[in-house]
């Protein structure tokens, strides 16, 4: 990609996610494959495929799993050169247990192993290195998610930091990607916390069922009316996506593909509408990007496109 296309830099954890090889509990499964996973990093991953040049700005293990990590990163075209690489805590990992539904497809369950990783010592002296710093600088677009302050208060006093550094020459795109296991007990504390970053947003992605358990509403024009702060709002389910611009509305239903397994599709999704604004395309047109990369996704256990 040539240097003078636009910069998207995504702001949070990769893990490594262990994969079964069979659709069965994982006390019957003797056979794991190792992906990448992160919801930003997933994002990184769907965005370079998408033609636009994207660095990750994060952390990991000084071990064998962070060096996967970042490899993984090179091998997608994805600049690794703001991750920092702790030589203490380890890179967060999380295995994933697969069960069969009955149209063929996966339904997949998350068990995270991120406690103490080196992600929850992001924090502002993170953005602040000569790389990120450089990277943040030219980034004409910055993702992040709801995931990342969650992860321990010097993580959310980075995406404090990162949401306090507003420019007008740069987009900041936040998904909300509500995981109640990181909030347990501080439920309140993390809904009020995420509608404030959603609110200081150019880009706001949210699931409707996501939208249910943080804001109370599900209707795309009930979360216009509660979010009209950022330019672009994007509300998704399973069979499609409605898409607002200031007033202009836009609504599109998924395409019909065969499904895997649905984890990381979201990601994909906010890729493709990203790079489709970053590239001058129309709402409409965005929007259809981001169905068209989402289905990539959706084609394997995988958490990211490949």
């Amino acid at each position: 990609m040539p240097d003078s296309s636009p910069l998207a830099v995504c702001f949070g954890e990769g893990m490594v996610s262990l994969v079964p090889a069979l659709a069965a509990p994982l006390e019957d499964n003797r056979t794991f494959h190792r992906s990448l996973a992160g919801a930003e990093w997933n994002t990184a991953i769907a965005l370079v495929s998408a033609g636009i040049r994207t660095a990750v700005v994060s952390r990991v293990g000084d071990d064998g799993f962070g060096r996967f990590l970042t490899a993984e990163l090179r091998r997608h075209g994805v600049d690794d050169s703001a991750v920092e690489v702790d030589a203490d805590a380890p890179t967060g990992l999380y295995v994933k247990e697969l069960a069969p539904r009955p149209d063929g497809a996966v339904d997949g369950t998350m068990h995270y192993y991120r406690a103490g990783s080196a992600a929850a010592d992001l924090s502002p002296r993170t953005l602040e290195s000569p790389a990120a710093s450089a990277l943040l600088a030219e980034a004409a677009l910055v993702h992040t998610s709801g995931i990342t302050p969650a992860l321990s208060p010097s993580a959310r006093a980075a995406q404090e930091a990162l949401f306090a550094d507003r420019r007008p020459d740069r987009l900041l795109s936040f998904d909300v990607n509500w995981r109640p296991a990181l909030w347990r007990d501080r439920e309140e504390e993390g809904r009020a916390l995420i509608s404030d970053f959603a609110r200081r947003s150019d880009v706001v992605f949210c699931s409707r069922p996501d939208a249910e358990a943080v804001f109370g509403a599900g209707e795309p024009e009930q979360l216009r009316a509660l979010f009209p702060e950022p330019r672009y709002l994007l509300v998704t389910a399973p069979d499609g996506a409605v898409a607002f611009d200031g007033d202009e509305r836009a609504e599109s239903a998924a395409l019909d593909v065969p499904v895997v397994e649905t984890i990381g599709a979201g990601d994909a999704f906010a890729a493709g509408f990203l790079a489709g604004i970053l590239t001058g395309l129309s709402l409409s047109g965005s929007l259809a990007r981001g169905h068209r990369i989402a289905t990539r996704a959706l084609s394997s256990t995988r958490d990211h496109v490949d």
